[in-house]
């Protein structure tokens, strides 16, 4: 299992990123929407396929969709 702790400085939130590497499929859990481009360009430098996106509580500055 891969796994990636990642801060947003701003909001001083943590977002996840947890990915199997036999199947390269992905999850971030609790994205911040400023932060889209650095987490997928993480998961092209990692060569995995975001799969799913997880909140874990509601937050102003997490993608909600």
């Amino acid at each position: 299992m891969l796994f990636h702790q990642l801060f947003e400085g701003e909001s001083s939130s943590y977002t996840y990123l947890i990915a199997t590497p036999d199947t390269k499929a992905a999850i971030l859990i609790d994205p911040v929407l400023e932060q889209v481009d650095r987490d997928l360009k993480l998961l092209d430098e990692l060569e995995l396929s975001l799969r799913y996106c997880l909140e874990t509580h509601i937050h102003a500055d997490h993608i909600t969709r």
